[in-house]
């Protein structure tokens, strides 16, 4: 029996990250391959969860690029077959952090629809959990968690933006558990999230029976909220030396959480050594710092 993988459906980018206002930007300037899921990918490939990404097929004269970019950090790339320029993610940094930015692709995502996702049962047939982000289309989304639904596995999605919080649950659908940071959760609950509680309150009601909430919180780390009522669990952040680049934090301590999971840890075990990756991760920078037995 062939084993099953985590399928990964999303969309890379190439991040031109900068200090300065958009259109103006100053020194220092990165660019980067980026995109919430392909920053997954390639940090679930590094910890040996072999995923299998799906996005469209690029054209233009990168499109060779992300090819051999993904061959080089083990990730499975699976294009579907419907073209699209590769999106391109701008950002105004202030002291590491997105303060803000323009997306030009959307396509790229929206593209991946359920009448072409439907085309190729046998990625789905195969996987052992669905993951996705809320930068995708929310029918997409919906169709997502119906699929992994009826085949018995789980919906993890993780948060790409504070303005698309509409799509935490899609359709109705629950995840079974969702990723975010606090002001993404306080603009879905409509409200602000003075403390803990309130935190752990607003978070059970984002996924389905059973599942699990994600938040993180900065400086003060990150909360993971059981939907059952039970005690949540908060882990403190790992101090990283110097001022990082802290975009896509968020991404890779999903998926080093996510592959620990898949390995049956607990989620004591799993977030605790996930976070210390994700410093790891940010102290580099780089996906090598990741790989198993790191």
């Amino acid at each position: 029996m062939t084993a099953k993988r985590p399928l990964l459906v999303g969309t890379v980018t190439l991040d031109h990250l900068h200090e300065g206002p958009l259109g103006r930007a100053r020194p220092p300037v990165t660019l980067a391959w980026g995109g919430v899921i392909h920053n997954v990918a390639c940090a679930m490939a590094a910890r040996g969860a072999d995923p299998v990404f799906v996005t469209a097929t690029y054209t233009g004269d990168l499109a060779p690029a992300v090819a051999a970019h993904l061959a080089d950090h083990r990730v499975d790339w699976c294009p579907l077959p419907v073209d699209t320029p590769l999106p391109v993610f701008e950002a105004e940094l202030v002291d590491g952090s997105v303060a803000d930015k323009h997306f030009t692709g959307q396509e790229a995502l929206d593209l991946l629809a359920p009448a072409l996702l439907a085309t190729r049962p046998d990625l789905l047939d195969r996987a052992s959990v669905v993951v996705a982000g809320t930068d995708g289309h929310p029918a997409t989304l919906a169709w997502l968690a119906d699929a992994a639904h009826d085949r018995g596995i789980p919906f993890w999605l993780l948060s790409a933006d504070p303005t698309e919080v509409h799509k935490l649950v899609p359709g109705s659908r629950h995840a079974g558990f969702v990723s975010l940071n606090a002001r993404e959760l306080s603009n879905w609950a409509g409200t602000e999230l003075a403390d803990h509680d309130a935190v752990a309150t607003a978070a059970r009601k984002l996924v389905a029976p059973g599942g699990h909430t994600l938040v993180t919180l900065g400086e003060q780390g990150a909360l993971l909220v059981p939907e059952d009522g039970s005690t949540p669990l908060h882990q403190p952040a790992h101090p990283v030396p110097g001022r990082p680049l802290t975009v896509g934090a968020g991404d890779i301590l999903f998926a080093c959480l996510l592959s620990a999971r898949l390995l049956r840890t607990p989620w004591d075990q799993a977030l605790p050594r996930a976070t210390a990756l994700t410093a790891a991760y940010l102290g580099t920078p780089g996906y090598a710092a990741l790989r198993t037995g790191a």
